[in-house]
């Protein structure tokens, strides 16, 4: 049984797949939605331990015992990734015969051109010896790529995009069912397309969401709870109490003489003390002795000029 637990991939600027959570059991097939190309293949190496994960978990059991997390290493060694786009798909431009025997090798010792045609021939796939991959149409690619799956000793059986080759679903689907209910040896299989048919009924994901079960529902998860704001912190001044200033000074102010004494009158906004006032009247009446003789009052001079 495998089961997947919220799992993701991060890459250089994005995530190369959202986060995904399903399970489905051995001699069962799932099939799960993915929307773009870079999506179905990152998940693809992810499930079969080719590509690390940025978080969740991956579990696996044999038969009925509970999955348990199992490593990357022990999940590439029994799981294959199966025709997956520019990593094990084959190029347009080999054989059949040429990509048989390489696909085989990985699981042979040796394994000699002469084998490769006795294989096909075995599987009743001898008219696809002498053709090149891309004179094969949808059907005969399915089921090639279906028959060295069959060959292959994994127990988890990944397929990448199988539905670029046959649109409908019904077309290429039989092939996986028949893969996964072997009575010789069951197998849990995934496929990862762009769409999943309404005709669908069993097991499915979806890429970035959660587990949909045979009933079409989903079981949502609840969400991680979100941070709360924090407010700014604010630097608290403290503000102490200061002594009133007495309008009036208590000190008594004795002033030199002249205009000094006239600048600390003006500048002083507040009335002075008695002593300061009897030191004004004292400057005043200085001055006024000290005015020269020859200076006479306004009306003496009028006269004078009259």
């Amino acid at each position: 049984m495998l089961r997947v637990d919220n799992i993701w991939a991060k890459g250089r600027h994005h995530a190369l797949f959202g986060r995904t959570t399903f399970s489905v059991g051995g001699g069962e097939v799932i099939i799960v939605q993915a929307d773009s190309q870079m999506e179905r293949t990152s998940l693809g190496l992810a499930l079969t331990g080719r590509l690390p994960l940025s978080g969740g978990e991956i579990y696996w059991s044999a038969g009925d015992e509970e999955p348990q997390p199992i490593s990357m290493k022990k999940l590439r060694r029994i799981s294959d990734i199966i025709d997956s786009p520019d990593v094990t798909s084959p190029e347009q431009h080999m054989r059949v015969h040429d990509y048989v025997s390489e696909m085989l090798s990985y699981n042979l010792p040796i394994f000699g051109r002469s084998r490769a045609g006795r294989w096909l021939k075995e599987r009743g796939l001898e008219d696809l010896d002498g053709l090149w991959m891309d004179e094969l149409d949808g059907e005969m690619n399915i089921e090639l790529m279906a028959a060295l799956a069959q060959s292959s000793p994994s127990d988890l059986l990944v397929f990448d995009t199988p539905s670029r080759h046959l649109n409908h679903t019904r077309m290429w689907l039989p092939f996986l069912e028949e893969l996964a209910n072997d009575e010789d040896r069951p197998r849990t299989v995934v496929a990862i397309v762009p769409h999943i048919s309404d005709t669908w009924h069993g097991a499915r994901a979806v890429v970035g969401s959660v587990h949909m079960d045979q009933e079409g529902e989903f079981e949502v998860p609840e969400d991680e709870p979100a941070e709360e704001p924090t407010e700014p912190e604010i630097d608290v001044i403290e503000v102490r109490e200061v002594e009133e200033i007495p309008l009036t000074s208590s000190i008594p102010l004795t002033p030199a003489a002249g205009v000094a004494a006239e600048a600390t009158v003006v500048a002083t906004p507040v009335p002075a003390a008695s002593g300061v006032t009897e030191a004004v009247r004292a400057v005043d009446q200085k001055s006024t002795d000290q005015k020269p003789a020859d200076q006479k009052p306004n009306t003496q001079k009028t006269a004078e000029k009259e």
